[in-house]
């Protein structure tokens, strides 16, 4: 398989790929929260087309310590839940909303306990990342991280699993090294994570 590579027309692919996602029966509780992430695609710092993700800070409330893709609830004052997925990603690593290109959304998931409705965004950061230099907020993010595109869709790297003990299977991916102890992606981010590459990759991503 070729490298894959990141170029206007790619992302443009991308973006008519995110119009037709799959919708998901999932329970809610009846006063279900709003909340948003946002899958970041960029060029790592050795130009490699890559996805960011976070490690949440361990004194978290909520699931300290996971890998994660940037978010949280929604603001009174957001204009939209795309403005929630923006506003927390510049606020946990420092990306400002003019540096993103947005490029869809993927379907609505519940978090755990069906106490929030978590919309994906899928975006496009136009400049270099640099994890070690981003400006990361450290009440919500110990780390930042990239992997590459590459390694996400090899399938050494993935292992199937029930999903919350229910028959919908879902992709656990293993990290290529331990990351604040952390050996592997799963729960909500490898669920997105997996259909969002499902939808834009189907011709590199098995």
């Amino acid at each position: 398989m070729p490298p894959f590579v990141l170029t206007t027309q790619t992302l443009s692919l991308f973006s008519r790929c995110l119009l037709n996602c799959p919708r998901y029966k999932f329970n809610y509780q009846a006063d279900a929260k709003n909340a948003a992430v946002l899958m970041l695609l960029c060029h790592d710092e050795n130009h490699q087309p890559s996805v960011l993700f976070t490690v949440r800070n361990k004194t978290m409330r909520t699931h300290r310590g996971e890998i994660s893709f940037p978010g949280g609830k929604e603001d009174p004052s957001d204009a939209s839940l795309q403005d929630t997925a923006l506003r927390e990603t510049h606020e946990e690593v420092g990306i400002k909303a003019q540096d993103i290109d947005i490029l869809g959304s993927y379907s609505t998931v519940p978090n755990k306990t069906g106490s929030l409705r978590v919309h994906p965004y899928v975006g496009y950061v136009r400049k270099p990342i640099q994890p070690g230099y981003l400006v990361c907020n450290p009440n919500e993010v110990s780390h930042s991280f990239c992997l590459s595109l590459d390694y996400l869709a090899r399938p050494s790297v993935r292992e199937l699993r029930s999903f919350r003990d229910t028959s919908q299977a879902y992709t656990v991916f293993h990290l290529p090294h331990p990351i604040e102890g952390e050996q592997e992606i799963w729960g909500l981010t490898s669920f997105i994570l997996d259909g969002v590459l499902r939808k834009i990759m189907p011709d590199q991503y098995h």
